[in-house]
């Protein structure tokens, strides 16, 4: 028996279809495209490892002032920009308590105080008394001090406080510019955890603070023999060596001292130098170091890092080992 298939077929109008409206794709935009904001805003999220990357001959650990500014200054100007719309925002909004809660009331740890001879008894990096004198090696050093523009937190793991203090201060110091991982365009030093660069460091990835630490002591601090110098002034040899290179740091501060100038290690010249130097070394330094600042500010970047490099000189200058704090900080 035969069967028999119907096919039916629908008609459907296509007309729709075969004449749909085109839309404009717009296409993908690039990190040059954006605005000069969002750009800041980027960079001051910390490091990004997709940017610039190149090889670099000498070991240079932590991108100096010359180097590093682009950073700092996007996180810098991008917080700044932030408190001031925050600031503005709640004097017009002061109900809008989501936004713009009541401030929380800040105490400070209480601290001891007694000055006998330069002698300072309390809670200090080391545990003893502050010997604010150009002689001492070793001592004690007041604790850090706040600041405007960077974190004010103590970020080392102490390893070194009982080691070296004057190395403790300075290295604190360090971390709380330089606390964390990634890259900053155009820094030779490649991807970048804690101020150490992989392409500067062999290229090993350094993954922790405490190993950190053991490279800026052994191969900059003791390796430069700026463990020698009196504390007085060792903890800002190390942060300039950190910023410029330890050959230019120790070159400019022989000739800050009237020596001739030498890229070689910390020697006795040095350190008699020091300790017969009349008057404020350690601010008189720090005027020398910002006059040299400047003047690599204006030369390479038409003067457009030069607050950067201010707020660099600040800290430093507030975190000498012999300086006593106005707001100190401790480790938590």
């Amino acid at each position: 028996m035969k069967k028999t298939f119907v096919l039916l077929c629908c008609l459907v109008p296509l007309a729709h279809v075969a004449y749909a409206k085109l839309t404009v794709a717009k296409f993908p935009g690039t990190i040059d495209d954006m605005s000069f904001t969002s750009r800041m805003e980027i960079a001051a999220e910390g490091y990004k490892p997709f940017l610039d990357k190149s090889a670099y001959q000498e070991l240079n650990i932590v991108p100096g002032e010359e180097i590093y500014t682009d950073h700092m200054i996007a996180v810098a100007e991008a917080e700044a920009e932030k408190a001031k719309e925050q600031e503005d925002y709640c004097k017009q909004h002061p109900e809008d308590k989501t936004k713009c809660p009541d401030k929380p009331v800040v105490t400070t740890a209480p601290v001891t105080t007694t000055v006998q001879s330069g002698i300072y008894s309390g809670r200090t990096i080391g545990g003893g008394s502050v010997i604010k004198n150009n002689s001492i090696v070793g001592g004690s050093c007041y604790p850090a001090a706040k600041d405007n523009h960077f974190t004010n937190k103590v970020l080392t793991t102490g390893k070194y406080e009982k080691i070296h203090p004057a190395f403790e201060k300075g290295l604190i110091t360090v971390f709380r510019k330089e606390g964390g991982c990634g890259t900053i365009k155009n820094d030779p030093c490649g991807y970048t955890c804690y101020g150490i660069g992989s392409n500067c460091n062999g290229g090993t990835i350094v993954n922790s603070r405490g190993q950190a630490e053991d490279i800026y002591y052994k191969r900059y601090f003791a390796n430069y023999k700026i463990d020698k110098l009196p504390d007085v002034i060792s903890t800002d040899i190390f942060l300039a060596s950190m910023a410029s290179g330890p050959g230019t740091a120790l070159s400019q501060f022989r000739d800050f001292l009237g020596l001739p100038k030498s890229t070689k290690s910390v020697d006795e010249e040095m350190i008699n130098a020091v300790k017969n130097y009349p008057g404020d070394i350690h601010n008189k330094w720090m005027d020398r170091r910002d006059t040299f600042l400047q003047a690599v500010a204006q030369k390479r970047y038409n003067g457009s890092v030069s607050r950067g490099y201010k707020n660099a000189i600040e800290i430093k200058r507030k975190n000498g080992c012999h300086v006593e704090p106005t707001e100190p900080i401790y480790r938590q």
